[in-house]
């Protein structure tokens, strides 16, 4: 399947091979896509999969639409803030002032579906290509494992969310115009779609762009942490994240001996990297233009060196955030330097500082958005062992998990030594802070160990934090559905709390 990469770029197949779907989800049939004139020959199939993984990426590239955003934006005050210089914060959609979020300026799930509406085009008629058979399951296979990843993020951020799982062909299908299941029957397809893949998961291939088997296997323990903790779903899903995470394997050899190496965009695809989306020097995806800063704020000698340069910029680390990886530095933690630029480069002569992870190409005036997007890394599932056996009860076994990744970070054993319940989940708490900023990670895993409800989204309320949200919003961690949606599909409704 090596060639299947090849067609990863190839932009006008996405926008030809595909089945049509409108981003609020009231889904148009068009003749020119209909399935019989598509699924003729094993070359349709194999194009298929690389015009998945082309609109997976389109629901994580967008400016105010992408890993950062959800994953880890709204965690608020206590991360992030305005840009130090223009002093602006994002001016829409996500903002960390949950009292401005509403259904009118939230951002949709289109693509997302999209993604999803591919994902059962290529199950519904992987077996009409006269392709090989091995062909066939490696098709079935990544639609499993892209479409289980898909609804894994849109039942998070929403809650009841449409759940087709038939591809759109015409008008008078229910998927046209989809009413919302129930989370918690999204969350059991979720699992059979894992289950499904992983029966297929020999053929998955090690292309880091696609799914593989350690991929499955991330998917496959960060679903089952997140129905043990927040769905309520008992042992059996400690089981199921503890098999997982065995089959990956727990060491230090899964991790690049130097923590800046992991994001070198001269080594996209590194051992380290589980699973990535192609950026290339002509993309204009990557949320991390927004932690750059405008020229004219900058001393030209500065300017993309080492200080990024773009239009504008929006976000940078709160000051409690910033203060806690500058403390973590003279503890001798070599990330920060990766994770926080700092100096005074302003060309008002003051200190300004922005985020060096996940930079791109700043050979020119401006950056360019060319480094890759990181979904699944091995440092990840040695920190979800950490909260796996936190969650059992085995804090000794935790704190060996987290001293894997500080040993890299300080350079020396036994970082972490105090094995009380509440030390122990501290600990991870500062790891993933630490560890992901600005990947994605952090608002996920604060929602799994509880750590959300004390995170204060909005400093400009004093004392407020999510725990007091929720008193007035029962489903304040996840989004309102967009209006637009609402207006266009009448089958839907907007969720509990968000009206």
């Amino acid at each position: 399947m090596k060639k299947t990469i090849l067609y990863f770029f190839v932009a006008a197949f996405c926008l030809t091979a595909l089945s049509a779907c409108h981003d609020d989800l009231n889904i148009p049939y068009d003749n020119a896509l209909s399935a019989s004139n598509m699924w003729q020959d094993p070359s349709d199939l194999e194009q298929s999969v690389p015009g998945l993984y082309e609109r997976v990426r389109s629901f994580f590239s967008g400016s105010e639409a992408n890993v950062f955003y959800y994953g880890e934006i709204r965690v608020g005050d206590q991360m992030w803030g305005p840009s130090l210089k223009d002093k602006v914060q994002d001016n829409f959609k996500i903002s960390c002032r949950h009292q401005t979020l509403t259904p009118g300026n939230t951002v949709g799930w289109g693509n997302a579906y999209k993604a999803i509406d591919q994902a059962n085009a290529i199950l519904a008629h992987s077996g009409e290509c006269h392709a090989t058979d091995a062909m066939v399951k490696w098709a079935n296979a990544q639609a499993y494992f892209a479409r289980a990843f898909m609804y894994f993020y849109v039942v998070r951020m929403w809650g009841e969310v449409p759940l087709n799982l038939a591809p759109v062909e015409g008008t008078s299908q229910p998927e046209t115009y989809p009413s919302q299941a129930t989370p918690a029957q999204v969350y059991e397809q979720i699992g059979k779609d894992i289950a499904a893949c992983e029966e297929l998961g020999d053929v998955l291939g090690s292309e880091k762009y696609f799914g593989t088997k350690d991929a499955l296997n991330m998917l496959k323990a960060e679903y089952a942490l997140w129905m043990y903790s927040t769905q309520n779903g008992g042992e059996t899903y400690l089981t199921m994240a503890e098999t997982a995470l065995n089959a990956i394997g727990i060491s230090s050899s899964k991790l690049l001996s130097v923590y800046k190496d992991v994001f070198d965009r001269n080594n996209r695809k590194n051992t380290e990297i589980v699973f990535a989306m192609n950026n290339s020097a002509t993309s204009t995806a990557g949320y991390q233009v927004y932690f750059c800063h405008t020229s004219n704020n900058i001393k030209s000698t500065y300017r993309q060196n080492p200080v990024p340069i773009s239009s504008t910029q929006w976000w940078h680390y709160s000051k409690e955030f910033q203060a806690e990886l500058l403390k973590s530095k003279t503890e001798g933690d070599k990330r920060v330097d990766t994770n926080l630029g700092i100096g005074n480069y302003g060309a008002d002569g003051g200190e300004i500082s922005w985020c060096n992870k996940l930079l791109g190409d700043m050979s020119g005036s401006t950056m360019k958005l060319d480094n890759d997007l990181l979904y699944y890394r091995y440092a990840l599932a040695v920190v979800m062992h950490a909260e796996l056996k936190y969650y059992q009860g085995k804090y000794d076994d935790a704190l060996k998990s987290l001293n894997i990744i500080a040993k890299r970070a300080y350079g020396r054993d036994n970082v972490y030594t105090v094995n009380t319940k509440e030390a122990v989940l501290g600990c991870i708490g500062k790891e993933y802070c630490l560890e992901f900023p600005a990947e994605g990670v952090v608002w996920w895993a604060f929602i799994r160990t509880g750590l959300i409800w004390d995170a204060v989204p909005n400093s400009e309320i004093p004392d407020q934090t999510f725990a007091d949200l929720r008193a007035k919003n029962p489903n304040i961690l996840l989004w309102p559905i967009p209006q637009s949606s609402l207006n266009k599909n009448t089958n839907l409704h907007q969720i509990q709390g968000w009206q």
